[in-house]
């Protein structure tokens, strides 16, 4: 019997083998470009700086990308935030539905939406949210957001649905923390955040024209890190 629990335990994911994974993810967040160039113009961005009790929240793997974009040619701005954590439970409290609730902003909820996006060589299953205003010099927020589940290579492991995925929404990611042979790969999230007066066909645009020259990010933090995501 010793034995036997001796070599199931050799089979659980230790926080070790996760690390090189882990410092993939780092790496590829801390190079995404400043500056993008597409056909709709070259998006220029500049960093803001994460809340301390967003950090303190989130316990991000490395530091976030908090960062604006303004398009040269259109003059269109959005927010881009991208962050990865070692632990997929902490995304729970950056989950649009229960983050910006908390800052005093209420979801309108018949404009909740499921969306997908088609990258080059991808497609984005995410959410689309919508807060109002939350006081008269405010004029709410329209948010994108999904989640990155990471592969866990050569193990057996449950919820093989969920291994190298984009997910839309917080159940897969509460899925994946549940699972210790899971839990050490972490899991991603990204928000486009943009105000209420941008045409969903401009905020799509903006979405696609940031990630499409950068799929190879998205292929890192699946844990996919071959060309296509292979």
């Amino acid at each position: 019997m010793l034995a036997g629990m001796v070599a199931e335990a050799r089979t659980h994911v230790q926080p070790t083998e996760a690390e090189p994974h882990l410092r993939r993810c780092r790496e590829a967040i801390a190079a995404f470009p400043m500056t993008i160039q597409t056909p709709s113009g070259t998006w220029t961005g500049m960093d803001t700086k994460v809340p301390e009790p967003a950090i303190k929240l989130l316990r991000p793997n490395g530091d976030p990308l908090s960062r604006d974009y303004v398009n040269d040619e259109t003059k269109q701005a959005v927010s881009l935030l991208i962050v990865n954590c070692k632990d997929a439970r902490y995304l729970e409290g950056h989950y649009p539905r229960n983050c910006y609730p908390a800052q005093g902003e209420r979801e309108i909820k018949e404009d909740t939406k499921a969306r997908t996006w088609q990258l080059p060589h991808m497609e984005l299953r995410g959410m689309e949210y919508h807060f109002a205003p939350k006081s008269p010099t405010d004029q709410g927020q329209v948010v994108y957001n999904f989640f990155v589940m990471p592969l866990v290579p050569d193990r057996t492991v449950s919820h093989k649905e969920l291994d190298g995925v984009i997910c839309p929404d917080i159940d897969s990611v509460r899925t994946s923390g549940e699972d210790y042979q899971r839990r050490y790969y972490g899991a991603a999230e990204f928000q486009l955040v943009t105000g209420p007066l941008m045409s969903s066909v401009d905020r799509d645009r903006a979405l696609i024209d940031l990630l499409s020259p950068n799929e190879k990010l998205l292929w890192t933090l699946e844990n996919r890190p071959e060309a296509g995501g292979k």
